[in-house]
């Protein structure tokens, strides 16, 4: 697996997957949005739950992934997000992130520059939680990445009581850098160019 350099081919490519994964988040996270609108408006039932669950573990696998994408870009090395010491490192960045927007949250409430939407300082503790790294990848992993028993154990409902406030951190911090800045979704090469190939041979219908 190779090593890059800021601004090469590798790099510019691993950028687009990038940018490509932060769209996916925001997507999963929109329609999170208005699915838990609606559950707001007509009242729980079993179908919107289902709908809400996925989207919000879509939004949470997404996140991650985006997450350590970054981490893979800031190491200039395609190899650091695989290996047998890619979680811990990959679980230190994420902590270390989650920190320092958390503490830039707060500093900004406390010096009077955060903008007036802007939580209460009781919103945000002092500290990111010690197991939030390891309670995201291990929610990622069994909500969405992969099909396992614990999934019908694991609470979603928990980790977003526990955690959202971190992850709506993380989206909105990458969103403003990796975002789509117009109207138009940005030229994602081959991901954009896979409509050509639709166009051209339409899924077969049964």
């Amino acid at each position: 697996m190779p090593k890059f350099q800021g601004g090469d081919a590798i790099d510019t490519a691993h950028c687009i997957a990038l940018t490509h994964e932060i769209l996916r988040c925001e997507e999963a996270f929109k329609d999170f949005e208005a699915i838990a609108t609606r559950s707001i408006m007509v009242g729980e039932n079993r179908a919107l739950a289902f709908k809400m669950y996925n989207s919000y573990a879509r939004f949470v696998h997404h996140l991650y992934e985006f997450m350590a994408g970054c981490f893979v870009r800031e190491q200039h090395d395609t190899a650091a997000g695989s290996g047998k010491d890619a979680t811990r490192f990959i679980g230190g960045y994420i902590r270390h992130h989650a920190q320092r927007i958390l503490t830039g949250r707060r500093e900004a409430i406390l010096s009077g520059t955060a903008p007036a939407w802007e939580n209460a300082l009781s919103a945000y503790p002092k500290k990111v939680p010690v197991d939030f790294a390891s309670d995201f990848r291990l929610y990622r992993n069994k909500v969405s990445g992969h099909v396992k028993h614990e999934r019908a154990t694991l609470s979603l409902s928990d980790f977003y009581e526990r955690y959202h406030i971190y992850l709506y951190m993380f989206y909105r911090d990458a969103l403003a850098f990796w975002g789509n800045r117009g109207s138009e979704v940005p030229d994602l090469k081959e991901i954009t160019d896979f409509s050509v190939m639709i166009r051209q041979q339409p899924p077969r219908q049964a």
